[in-house]
């Protein structure tokens, strides 16, 4: 599940370990609520691990599907939950400001 470390996607990763999933929690850059995450959804459904990519590298895009893949063997689902957060204002939003989310939040799942 991507984005799976904070916010939303933590709490979609620990609905679905709760139903018995073994979860695969990527990040970006919050390791330490990704340990947790994982450590949470581990408990809930036997198992779960943690993957670092940074979506605005194609590279890390294409490495991340393999890596889950190796470690849990196949995939079931992806549910993809990653996306730049980055608080703005109506003073202080561009029309600039959504072409770097575009990398994160569409290119990474069609890849």
């Amino acid at each position: 599940m991507t984005g799976a470390a904070k916010r939303l996607g933590r709490e979609i990763a620990l609905a679905l370990a709760g139903a018995g999933w073994q979860v695969a929690v990527h990040y970006r850059s919050s390791e330490d609520d990704a340990r947790q995450t994982e450590a949470e959804c581990a408990a809930l459904s036997g198992d779960s691990a943690r993957f670092s990519a940074n979506f605005g590298y194609e590279a890390d895009v294409r490495a991340l599907l393999p890596r889950v893949v190796a470690r849990f063997g196949a995939v079931d689902a992806v549910v993809n939950s990653a996306s730049l957060f980055e608080h703005d204002t109506a003073e202080t939003f561009s029309y600039a400001t959504l072409g770097q989310h575009i990398t994160s939040n569409t290119g990474a799942p069609i890849l």
